[in-house]
């Protein structure tokens, strides 16, 4: 399959004529496409690649930092994923289905919360161990309410383009699951929501109504996702090559280097710098462009 480098942003003909200039000094050719239209606030434009010999981490830095000086998204994928062949596409929940991370939310109603916020930070940038700083957190939230937890959920954000992401892959019969290192509790409503296919998330102990500041069975790291990924996808019979993973933090690197398609979505810095695909300027349903899709296919399936 071929390869193709998409933009992403604020992309004007005279941006268009630097970044071909910068395509024929590293001898790239390929084919031209406008994905979006006259409705659309943004531009993304998708070159697919006729050259054949690409070194994809040098092509990947050069994009990154072109990415971080224009605030254009420039995103080179190794070959193309095709929609309407069903894959896999499995997501982090926490600041990537929705806009929050609900150990924060929670510590905010135990009256903690940045004391907890600045510590998810940390583990989000790979500054610290996921699974030692998971138990600490979930420790100091001993005691707090269950019932706390139905107005988290209700006051939380949902990402943009949720809803258009998941109408489209499940109309091209696609099997989406939720990788979460939060928690079941809504990460099993987002599902519901959306009609996701299924939920890999950490489980609270619950004994009298409070958290006792444990959970339950294994804790959904970045390597347990990395595995669950596997998993589903031999359980699915599905090519590798079909294969779609979303996260924004430092315990998702393992699924999205290992995905076909693998989509850092608002990343933070370090995970920019060694996801296959950083994207900043969309929502989750950028990766339909990634996809090849255009903005009038998809208003087709989803209005």
């Amino acid at each position: 399959m071929s390869a193709s480098i998409t933009l992403i942003g604020s992309v004007n003909p005279e941006y268009l004529n630097k970044f071909n200039a910068w395509l024929d000094a590293r001898d790239l050719q390929g084919s031209i496409r406008l994905l979006t239209d006259a409705e659309d606030s943004f531009s993304v434009v998708q070159l697919v690649l006729s050259t054949s010999a690409i070194e994809d981490s040098s092509v990947r830095a050069e994009l990154l930092a072109l990415s971080n000086e224009t605030g254009i998204d420039h995103i080179y994928q190794s070959s193309m994923l095709d929609i309407k062949t069903p894959g896999v596409a499995v997501f982090d929940m926490d600041s990537t289905l929705i806009k929050a991370e609900v150990m924060d939310e929670l510590a905010v109603e135990a009256g903690i919360g940045e004391q907890i916020s600045a510590v998810t930070a940390s583990a989000m940038r790979g500054e610290i161990d996921f699974v030692e700083s998971f138990v600490q957190r979930l420790a100091l939230l001993k005691g707090l309410s269950s019932e706390v937890m139905d107005g988290v959920y209700k006051r939380i954000q949902h990402m943009d383009g949720i809803s258009t992401l998941m109408k489209v892959l499940h109309h091209y019969g696609w099997h989406t699951a939720i990788l979460s290192g939060g928690f079941t509790y809504f990460a099993d409503r987002v599902q519901a929501e959306y009609g996701m296919t299924e939920v890999h998330a950490n489980v609270l102990e619950i004994i009298d109504n409070q958290l006792t500041g444990k959970h339950l069975g294994a804790i959904v790291d970045g390597e347990r996702k990395k595995l669950l990924l596997t998993e589903i996808v031999a359980t699915q019979n599905i090519d590798w090559q079909q294969t779609i993973a979303c996260g924004d933090g430092a315990n998702d690197l393992l699924m999205l280097n290992r995905a076909a398609l693998g989509v850092a979505l608002h990343a933070k810095p370090l995970v920019r710098e060694q996801a296959p695909c950083p994207m900043n300027n969309l929502g989750l349903d950028g990766i339909l462009y990634l996809l090849g899709m255009t903005s009038e296919e998809i208003r087709e399936l989803t209005d």
